[in-house]
């Protein structure tokens, strides 16, 4: 254990509990604060479960341990107020200032806000994840209203794959907090958008996961192609190039200069993630590329369940579309509203892109149970945005609203 792992947790509580809080106050409704005060109770718990699964059950080999120790290193430089870690690629863990390396940055700064403390450390750092999810929530409630505003917070505060994983230094926690940014800017008020929002989003993504900002990219080019580019105006056009352009320059900084050398980096990736007990295989050829989206949806399939981490990841992504087969008319409608709603498109485009280019990168189930999560949120979107529930109220406020012309149409007519 750390040498400061109690004093640094409760320092930790203290300081998360009011960033989260003070945030909360701001980004949900009033009504709905009691939310924010859960979120934070089980952000805590589970901390120490991943803590428990980190050392009892992995030994200690967990990333966020590994991220941790690096930032213990950055710490150490920083402490003497020296920078060279930001410097000096002789200190980088890698190759590149971008992806692994910078995790150790933000793991850095909060040690030395809390202490050597590991369980401290990772508890500060999700606040990254529970304040992006109040981010996915707030354009959830500015694109649908507040019919299942109630419904959408709910399942993305208390859906434990989304609390545990992102309980430590990781960069699915950074990342999701980035894309939740993305999408403020994309869905800004008024349904308005905000390019400097969304670049601010995207360079957060290109910090720790190049490629997930290339996704974010070709995901808000494709829902622009499908949505409105049948409006050819200069904007809309400016920001599918603006869009293509950025995606390919994220790729590049991966290694990626041609699209022909996709496969290149991905199957490079395999190669990586290929260890383990929970190692798959991939399909050579075309099969790969159906393949690949099945393996992030749908594993690991039942016959492959063989130990309790598994058995919670079967439940964890089976549960998902067992809602979306029991609220299957709003998804059908969400499918229908493909060319009219930007926001819906995206979701579908992005979590296309990720399940193609991940099950193509990905060989690994633990690996794939973790980094899917950032498809939930999305997920939940394209189940809740056009459910029965909204549907009917919509339909009863039009009616009252016709009735209501009518009524006047009588009173003029009489008069």
């Amino acid at each position: 254990m750390a040498s400061f792992e109690i004093p640094g947790l409760i320092i930790a509580i203290i300081f998360f509990s009011m960033i989260v809080y003070f945030v909360g106050q701001r980004q949900v409704p009033g009504q709905f604060q009691n939310y924010v005060t859960n979120g934070i109770l089980i952000r805590i718990f589970g901390v120490f479960a991943y803590a428990f699964v980190s050392f009892a059950i992995y030994g200690g080999g967990a990333d966020p341990v590994v991220y941790f120790r690096w930032g213990q290193t950055f710490a150490d430089y920083f402490k003497q107020f020296d920078l060279s870690p930001f410097f000096d690629a002789d200190l980088w863990r890698g190759p590149a200032f971008t992806g692994t390396n910078f995790v150790g940055y933000p793991a850095a700064f909060m040690i030395l806000l809390v202490g050597e403390s590991y369980r401290g450390t990772w508890l500060l750092y999700s606040a990254f994840c529970l304040i992006g999810l109040f981010y996915f929530a707030k354009v959830f409630y500015r694109a649908y209203g507040g019919i299942e505003y109630k419904n959408y917070l709910w399942i993305l505060i208390v859906y434990p794959s989304l609390w545990f994983w992102t309980a430590s230094v990781s960069k699915d926690t950074w990342v999701i907090f980035g894309v939740g940014v993305f999408l403020t800017g994309m869905v800004s008020q008024n349904r308005k958008q905000s390019i400097y929002v969304m670049a601010f989003g995207l360079f957060w993504c290109f910090l720790v996961r190049p490629q997930m900002a290339a996704i974010l990219a070709f995901a808000l080019a494709g829902s622009y192609f499908l949505t409105t580019l049948k409006k050819f105006t200069f904007k809309n056009v400016f920001v599918l190039i603006l869009a293509v352009a950025g995606a390919f320059y994220f790729l590049s900084v991966v290694g990626v200069e041609d699209v022909t050398e996709v496969t290149d980096f991905a199957q490079e990736t395999q190669r990586k993630s290929s260890y383990g007990g929970s190692e798959i295989t991939i399909s050579e050829g075309p099969l790969k590329f159906v393949q690949a989206p099945i393996n992030i949806l749908l594993r690991p399939f039942p016959w492959e369940v063989g130990g309790v981490l598994q058995v919670i990841s079967f439940f964890d992504v089976y549960f998902i579309w067992f809602l979306a087969f029991r609220n299957w008319k709003a998804v059908r409608r969400s499918l229908s509203m493909l060319r009219k709603d930007r926001l819906i498109a995206f979701c579908f485009v992005f979590i296309a892109l990720f399940s193609v280019g991940a099950g193509l990168a990905l060989v690994n189930l633990g690996l794939i149970a973790r980094q899917r999560i950032i498809l939930y949120p999305f997920m939940f979107m394209i189940i809740y945005a056009y459910s029965d529930k909204r549907v009917a109220f919509l339909t009863r406020k039009r009616k009252e609203a016709q009735e209501k012309r009518y009524q006047e149409i009588a009173k003029l007519q009489k008069a």
